[in-house]
């Protein structure tokens, strides 16, 4: 074969090879490898947000539930005994309500929080008071007392357990309520007595604060909706229900008023998770 002939030759077998060979077979050979193909690393798939341990709750609670209590006074005037009958009406009231619940174990963990509502209170005072010139002849006067004041906090100590499915978080709590209460109760009622006496007129009624400490217990729900890319904020309601009793005293001649404290509250705010 002469020189010229060898290389032409040459030239039509590798043309002849080429045009055999499938086209997916020079696919593979000239297209470029996707992400994830041997010899090349793929992407991390992305972190899952860390477990929610803290759940910090701020609240504007409305307590539903009315107080009605009363109290008897029996003071000494004219060598003989007095009554003051006193009845308490506190309204439904309002206030704050703060929490942070620390998620232990599977989302069992604990729920320390702090409540404080106050009320307006009115009521009525009906006296019976001996006549200053004659045996056994009381005169009787009644009142309406209005302007009281009424204020209940709570130091909530609970066992907790919280969940969460997308951006709904739900929990419930149970525990114990360290409560303190502080309350206006009538004092000594001035009067107007004018000769002959046979008349007897209720000029003011003062309010004497008396505050006292009880222990009781709560229980509970919550319901928020978290939003936001990292779902570290939200908004929420909670229901809950305390109890616990407790007696004021005026002085040393009244009887004691016996409140029953707590009560169902129901309340919103939002919240922040960490």
């Amino acid at each position: 074969m002469t020189r010229i002939a060898r290389p032409f030759a040459l030239s039509l077998l590798t043309a002849a090879v080429v045009i055999a060979l499938p086209d997916s077979a020079l696919a593979q050979t000239t297209a470029p490898r996707k992400p994830g193909a041997r010899g090349r690393p793929a992407p991390e798939a992305p972190a899952k947000p860390a477990a929610t341990r803290f759940r910090l709750v701020l609240n504007a609670v409305g307590a539903l539930t009315t107080q009605s209590y009363s109290d008897v006074r029996t003071p000494t005037a004219y060598a003989e005994q007095a009554t003051i009958r006193t009845s308490y009406e506190a309204g439904s009231g309002f206030g704050p309500d703060l929490a942070l619940q620390l998620s232990l174990y599977r989302g069992l963990g604990i729920l320390a929080g702090y409540s404080r509502v106050t009320r307006d209170v009115t009521g009525s005072v009906d006296v019976s008071r001996p006549h200053p010139l004659y045996l056994n002849r009381p005169r009787s006067a009644t009142a309406e007392i209005s302007g009281y004041g009424y204020t209940e906090s709570g130091i909530d100590l609970d066992l907790a357990f919280a969940r969460g499915a997308g951006s709904l978080d739900w929990a419930l709590f149970a525990g114990v309520t360290l409560f303190q209460v502080e309350a206006d109760l009538l004092e000594a009622p001035t009067f107007d007595e004018t000769y002959p006496y046979d008349e007897l007129t209720i000029v003011s009624t003062p309010a004497l604060a008396v505050d006292e400490t009880a222990t009781g217990f709560n229980v509970g729900g919550r319901l928020d909706y978290r939003f936001g890319s990292s779902r570290r904020f939200g908004v929420g309601v909670q229901v809950r229900y305390s109890t616990a009793s407790v007696g004021l005293k005026a002085g040393s001649d009244a009887t004691e008023a016996n409140l029953d404290l707590g009560g169902l509250s129901v309340g919103g705010g939002v919240r922040l998770y960490f």
